[in-house]
């Protein structure tokens, strides 16, 4: 079995290995936008989706376009959520805040404004600085914390990094102790800890699935301002705290960050019962293994 976590340049290495008995593709919603726009990319995209004996989309609405979109036959996919690790919820109550913010040397008293998913451009890093640059004067609280994310091994994907990475530095120069730049690629439990230590958090990309991202951050207790893409509506419905940010981005999350605080704790309690009830990482891995004990050989 090979399951393959991309329809991008890993599908397409995947396509030339020796046929095996079972092949399972999770794709990336932002392998399936660039497909959109790219003739070879979509070929890439269907011909990867239509080898594939599963196909793990993390969404509802993924999985409406990988079987309208890319006509792969609704038996051969799963919709599965990547869900929060159980570690991290263990650890809710071993995060210091206030230590955290000092490490990081933000102001004890700030309103932390968390933008969680990095400075790739698929996460709009630009609008968020833009919006933020806006309201700067108007709310001498909020303090900014950007994470650099990871570094793509794509050369050119890696100077966008770069580059976005350079223009965060810049407003954070000239914004002396009001936004902070982690430019590490932060382990998984540095991530959460910054996320309990932020009041909001901010997952903005032009196209995503169920990001474990916003997840965490609604474990850890955030307010989450999202961008208004399908998968995101799904989890408001499906009972997540959270608002979506309508077009244009930079205007709308400007005029949200005048007046936003934390997230009441009736609310912060709602999202983590939440992730408890749907989203454990633990609950995620029995229904993978379910699915691949479906589609063992030695099962048919």
């Amino acid at each position: 079995m090979v399951h393959v976590h991309s329809v991008g340049r890993a599908g397409l290495l995947a396509l030339a290995l020796p046929r095996v008995p079972v092949r399972v593709v999770t794709p990336w919603g932002s392998e399936l936008r660039a497909a959109t726009r790219s003739r070879p990319r979509r070929w890439v995209t269907r011909l990867t989706l239509h080898r594939a004996d599963l196909v793990v989309p993390t969404s509802r609405s993924v999985t409406e376009e990988i079987t309208g979109r890319y006509r792969v036959p609704a038996a051969r996919t799963a919709t599965l959520s990547w869900g929060v690790d159980d570690t991290l919820l263990a650890s809710l109550g071993t995060v210091d805040p206030a230590a955290v913010r000092r490490r990081h040397g933000i102001p004890e008293q700030a309103t932390v404004l968390l933008s969680m998913r990095g400075v790739a451009p698929v996460y709009r890093p630009d609008d968020i600085l833009r919006a933020y640059a806006h309201v700067t004067g108007e709310r001498p609280d909020l303090h900014l914390v950007v994470l650099a994310g990871h570094v793509p091994g794509e050369a050119a994907a890696a100077r966008a990094h770069a580059a976005g990475l350079a223009r965060a530095r810049r407003l954070a120069d000239a914004s002396p102790g009001r936004l902070t730049v982690a430019d590490r690629t932060l382990s998984p439990a540095e991530t959460f800890a910054l996320m309990r230590a932020s009041d909001v958090a901010l997952s903005v990309p032009s196209s995503d699935q169920r990001s474990s991202a916003v997840l965490e951050a609604a474990l850890a207790g955030c307010r989450l301002l999202l961008a208004d893409l399908p998968p995101y509506r799904e989890l408001l419905a499906d009972g997540l705290v959270a608002e979506v940010l309508p077009e244009p981005l930079a205007t709308t999350l400007a005029g949200r960050l005048r007046t936003v605080r934390g997230l009441p704790a009736a609310d912060r309690a709602a999202n983590r019962a939440f992730i408890e009830t749907h989203e454990l990482w633990s609950r995620q891995v029995s229904a993978m293994e379910h699915w691949y004990r479906r589609l063992s050989p030695t099962s048919r």
